[in-house]
Order: structure tokens, then C-alpha cells, then sequence
């Protein structure tokens, strides 16, 4: 006995709609990267330098991609906060990092840290890094950094030192350990957060990025005693680098890295390094990172990859040679 009409319909109608279904699906896989905003999360609080150069960067970015790209800061954690949103980020390119270079020190000087190696999220692009110097009140009437230690070992307590990120306390450990002295550290989220302590003198040093403590500098409010670069700053012929005051180092490794999360795929990583070195030619991106005395040519995500591994080794050395943490 055939089947009637009726009974055979419902199960066309199942195989139709189970068509549609391949077909829908099939079209949303097909949707071209970036199908919404992308995040950007900087692990630092608005307003310091590594944010604008965040900005720049991002605005350029979404003019190339089709899609805004939108800065979200995540401060605090010694930059892990921001750092574990992305390592836990779904790895589809919407969401990417705005790593430091001291985000390569920060498993091997903190217990705390959400990663063991930064290698552990995927390599998209590299800009420019802060030139990390330290700075004094002007009010503390030291002009040097041989006149910096000197004080530091004549007062009765251990001079503060304010941070807010690692790379800023390898520079710090180099200075304090070849010319003897020590310094109390005192942790802030960033850089806009210290500068006032630093300004009024609660807190006696500070090593920050060029761009956040140079205004203060011209202004007469604070004292610049040595940069950590291989060569002098062209916008600042006075200042020393450290190396020149007395701490015979390596400078220190600084860059900005935009990072995706684990296992992100090559296509997304090619167009958002294409997106990324477009975006850096720019006459306004350019001239962001000229005010912010940021220096330093984009890079690929091969390169990108070859710096994060620089930089993880020069904190794994520091580490092992001072014994350093911030736990």
C-alpha cells in the first residue's frame, strides 16, 4: 500500500526546512571578519600614554576594517586583569590585547599572573613602547642620579617609589642595584593615578614613560635623571641615559604588542595585521606617537613574536640574577 498525500507532506516539509537551515548556517560561517566592533583592552587606566597610543592605533583600524574599534581599559592586577579577559576571549578577532612589554615579566615576577608565558596569546602586530626614565620632584633638590643615591642612602628610611607596571620595576631594580641603595615601592593603577603623589612629593621616584612625565619636566615640577635607551632622547640632549649616570645595563626592551587570544586563526590574524601596519602609516597616527615620543616602526606577527620573546628573556634573566617579585 503507497502512502497518502497527506502523510508524505509534513516530511517534505521537514527536509525543506532542514535545507534552509544548512543554507543559513552556511552563510552566517561565511561572514566576512569583523562581523561588529572589535574590543581593544588596555590593561592600563585611560588617560596614560600606552592608552593614547591605544586610540590612535585603534582609530586607524576600524577606518581599515569596516568596524569600529572600541578601547575598553581594564586596569589593575599588575596589567592581568586586562590580560585574562582576552586570554579567556572567544578567538574569533573581536576581541584583542594591548599588551605592554612588561607584560612579558609579569608570570616571572608574580605568582598571580593569569598566563606562565606570554607566547600563550597569538601574535598580531607591535608599535612603539614608552622610554621608561626616572623621574624626581624638583622639590627634592636632587639634579642627578649619583645625587639621587647619595640622598636615598643618607635618609633614615628608605625613600617611595611609586609603579604601576613591571617594566617600570626592572628599571628601577637595575638602578637601585648597581649604584646600592633601595627604594619602598608603592603600587598605583597607572600613571595618572601616581603623578600626583609624585608632583607633591608623598612619593620621592618614579620610573614612568617619556610622554606621561616630560609635560612636568618642561613645566619645572619634576627632575628627569636618566632614561633608559641606548641613546639620548633628540627632544630631551640633557638628560642622560642611565647608562651614562652610572647603570651599565641593557636598555630595557619596550613595545606595544596587539595580541588576540590563544588559537586565533591565520586568515583573522593576517587581516588584522594588515589593518594594524595601515593604520600605523598614517599622518595622524604618526603624529600621536611623535607627541608621545613613541618610537619604533610596525611589525609583523612573525616579528611581533621574535620582540615578545626578547623581552620575555630580558625579565627571566632579572629575574634570576636579582631574585625579584612584586607578591
Amino acid at each position: 500500500m503507497h502512502p497518502t498525500p497527506q502523510k508524505i507532506r509534513p516530511t517534505r516539509r521537514l527536509i525543506v526546512w532542514a535545507a534552509l537551515a544548512l543554507c543559513t548556517a552556511s552563510a552566517l560561517a561565511q561572514v566576512a571578519f569583523p562581523a561588529r566592533p572589535v574590543r581593544l583592552i588596555v590593561p592600563t587606566p585611560a588617560g596614560g600614554p600606552s592608552d593614547a597610543a591605544a586610540r590612535a592605533l585603534a582609530k586607524g583600524m576600524g577606518a581599515t576594517l569596516g568596524q569600529e574599534v572600541v578601547v575598553d581599559n581594564r586596569p589593575g592586577g599588575n596589567t592581568g586583569i586586562g590580560a585574562a579577559a582576552v586570554l579567556n576571549a572567544v578567538a574569533d578577532g573581536h576581541t584583542l590585547f594591548f599588551a605592554l612589554a612588561s607584560n612579558a615579566g609579569l608570570p616571572h615576577l608574580s605568582k598571580a599572573s593569569p598566563y606562565r608565558s606570554l607566547a600563550e596569546f597569538t601574535p598580531i602586530a607591535a608599535i612603539g613602547g614608552n622610554t621608561q626614565c626616572l623621574v624626581v620632584p624638583a622639590g627634592l633638590a636632587v639634579r642627578t642620579l649619583a645625587e639621587f643615591a647619595a640622598h636615598a642612602k643618607a635618609s633614615p628610611r628608605p625613600l617611595l617609589r611609586g609603579s604601576n607596571n613591571v617594566s617600570e620595576d626592572m628599571v628601577a631594580g637595575q638602578v637601585t642595584s648597581a649604584l646600592g641603595f633601595a627604594l619602598d615601592r608603592v603600587p598605583y593603577k597607572g600613571a595618572p593615578q601616581l603623578l600626583p603623589d609624585l608632583l607633591e612629593g608623598r612619593i620621592q621616584a618614579a620610573v614612568l614613560p617619556v610622554g606621561a612625565s616630560v609635560p612636568h619636566v618642561r613645566a619645572g615640577k619634576l627632575v628627569m635623571l636618566g632614561c633608559s635607551m641606548s641613546e639620548r632622547i633628540a627632544a630631551l640632549p640633557t638628560v642622560p641615559t642611565l647608562a651614562e649616570a652610572g647603570v651599565a645595563v641593557p636598555p630595557l626592551i619596550t613595545a606595544h604588542f596587539v595580541l588576540g587570544p590563544p588559537r586565533l586563526p591565520a586568515d583573522i590574524v593576517e587581516r588584522l595585521a594588515s589593518a594594524a601596519r595601515q593604520a600605523a602609516q598614517t599622518p595622524e597616527f604618526r603624529q600621536e606617537m611623535e607627541r608621545l615620543m613613541i618610537v619604533g616602526n610596525a611589525r609583523s606577527p612573525a616579528e611581533t613574536r621574535e620582540l615578545m620573546q626578547q623581552a620575555e628573556a630580558q625579565y627571566v634573566q632579572f629575574v634570576r640574577e636579582t631574585g625579584a617579585s612584586i607578591d
